[in-house]
């Protein structure tokens, strides 16, 4: 969203408020953007004990967010869905700031439930998410993606020869993926002699990985390229066949943009929000789905193999995947932050 703001006013003064401690500040930092940082601590993934925990901490994080909002004086604010935009909408709200919600997921979280009708609009990523929000005045986006993306969609690249699979968990990886994909790779490998796999593991999981690999006697450096993290995802993405990955709603957007087929195996917690991100790519033909308690190597094997063992489905799956792409989903959601704001100050 940065990128997409000041391409279009590049005078533009964006700080971006998180949780401290979080691994937000870091990478916001990097991106030369003001960071400010709230003491909510961690809400864990269950709803139950979420909401209260949100609700002993939330007047100290309020005061905090009053101080932030009242130094910075927005224009508009930009909230993407998590706890730690509670108390920064509360805040701009008391004082008449608007708000935009963004929801990056079809089931839209407990915060933007509670705060749709609160605020000035509702921006969405998937067209479905508006009926889970009767009371707000909602657009259907699509979810932005990063500049490059976006011009991956309108020139798009073929994927790289031989085939490429690229098996990512986010940017914290996914445990239980690694371990399947560990002992499905001898016989993909094997059944197909071309095949090359990049792997990101997510950066606490490398060097468990990297080991019971070697141990494996997997080609580890070669035909099995296994990485921590990749700052710029978009270079291995276009590089790729074929993703197997969870189903958050900025990996599904980016990977759409490229028209790679997919194989996604939801993250099964956080309220399913993944499984309901899955279904709209599985019924346009995008994406096999397989549920993190089915996946074993046999399963991943014959997904991945029925997809590159067959021409004709990978070409159709390839071509629904990026009739779900989105690319000018930054731009649009720009242009409501501007109708928002208004006129300068």
């Amino acid at each position: 969203m940065a990128e997409a703001l000041r391409k279009t006013d590049p005078a533009v003064v964006i700080s971006y408020v998180g949780r401290a401690g979080g691994p937000e500040s870091e990478l916001v930092s990097e991106a030369g953007i003001d960071f400010s940082g709230l003491r909510l601590g961690s809400m864990g993934s269950s709803a139950v004990s979420s909401a209260p925990r949100l609700a002993l901490r939330l007047p100290i994080v309020y005061r905090e967010a009053a101080r932030l909002v009242r130094r910075f004086q927005p224009q508009v604010v930009l909230a993407t869905g998590g706890y730690v935009c509670v108390p920064v909408a509360l805040a701009a709200r008391r004082r008449s700031i608007p708000v935009l919600l963004l929801e990056q997921n079809l089931l839209p979280g407990k915060a933007v439930q509670w705060l749709a009708s609160r605020v000035r609009s509702v921006a969405t990523s998937f067209p479905g998410t508006g009926a889970h929000l009767p009371r707000a005045r909602v657009t259907c986006t699509g979810n932005p993606v990063r500049e490059q993306f976006a011009a991956l969609a309108e020139h798009p690249r073929p994927p790289q020869e031989p085939p490429n699979l690229l098996v990512m968990g986010g940017s914290q990886g996914a445990r239980h993926l690694n371990e399947v994909l560990l002992e499905a790779l001898p016989g993909l490998l094997r059944k197909c002699p071309q095949l090359t796999v990049a792997h990101l593991t997510g950066p606490t999981e490398y060097a468990q990985v990297e080991a019971t690999a070697r141990e494996a006697g997997l080609p580890v450096g070669d035909r099995y390229r296994p990485a921590p993290f990749v700052a710029d995802v978009a270079e291995p993405l276009a590089a790729s066949s074929l993703v197997v990955m969870r189903a958050g709603g900025s990996s599904l957007a980016e990977v759409a943009c490229l028209g790679r087929p997919m194989v996604l195996v939801p993250y099964p917690h956080a309220g399913e929000h993944q499984s309901a991100n899955a279904l709209p790519f599985e019924q346009a033909g995008a994406a096999l789905v397989v549920p993190d308690h089915e996946l074993n190597a046999a399963k991943l094997e014959r997904a991945v193999l029925a997809v590159l063992g067959d021409p004709r489905r990978w070409q159709e799956m390839a071509q629904a995947s990026a009739s779900m792409a989105r690319p000018r989903a930054a731009a649009d959601v720009a242009a409501l932050l501007q109708q928002l704001a208004g006129p300068s100050r």
